[in-house]
């Protein structure tokens, strides 16, 4: 949703350590702006630490995404292991969407929401575990995303009962991409023998030649 508050940071095209792709703005770790957060001892402690890559290959899907299944003003999608928010954003600036944007480590919203107001819209946050987000929490969301979210082995049965719990509630669909974990793939075998769900490869040469796995789960 479009943000009408304060003046964001003046950032120029073509600024060093900035990337500008997709109609955003997004930093990388030796902007002036990124280091200011970090001196003021936000430093965020479970890989929050700069934006991921397949971040990209899910913005790619959304906009191939038409019928029921695109996003409109009146969707609400949860970006799920949000980070410093560059799909959230991206999905509220390019449908001007609801978007909650979900982590568990307090640090990355800071960097979230200086992204937001550089982008000039308005993005949701929410503190909270996986395993926490409850059929309540997921009641109104029609879409699902996270990236680079499945690192971890423990994470598989985690996020395995989150999509179950999320297709209980109707979410229309879940998109998780990962650059090839194992982890990311135990948790594909066990959705495609249980869901509607498949693997698709995505390649991107925008911001540069990038490639993820996209594991796409649909409400029957």
């Amino acid at each position: 949703m479009p943000l009408d508050t304060p003046q964001p940071p003046r950032i120029k095209r073509g600024e060093a350590h900035t990337v500008h792709t997709r109609g955003l703005t997004l930093l990388r770790s030796g902007h002036r702006e990124i280091r200011k957060l970090k001196r003021a001892n936000h430093v965020p402690t479970i890989h929050g630490n700069k934006v991921w890559n397949s971040s990209f290959l899910i913005m790619d899907q959304l906009t191939r995404e038409k019928g029921p299944l695109r996003l409109t003003a009146d969707s609400h999608l949860i970006d799920i292991g949000c980070g410093w928010g560059p799909l959230a954003i991206f999905a509220a600036k390019r449908f001007r969407c609801r978007v909650t944007a979900v982590d568990a480590d307090a640090d990355v919203f800071p960097y979230l929401d200086l992204h937001a107001a550089i982008n000039r819209v308005q993005v949701d946050t929410l503190r909270c575990r996986f395993e926490r987000l409850t059929k309540q929490r997921l009641a109104d969301v029609d879409m699902i995303t996270g990236a680079d979210i499945c690192f971890w082995d423990e994470l598989t049965p985690v996020l395995f009962n989150l999509i179950r719990r999320a297709l209980d509630q109707d979410v229309k669909r879940v998109i998780i991409a990962d650059p090839g974990r194992s982890p990311f793939y135990d948790l594909a075998e066990r959705c495609q023998a249980r869901f509607n769900a498949r693997v698709v490869e995505r390649r991107t040469q925008t911001p540069r030649a990038l490639s993820a796995d996209l594991l796409i789960v649909d409400r029957d």
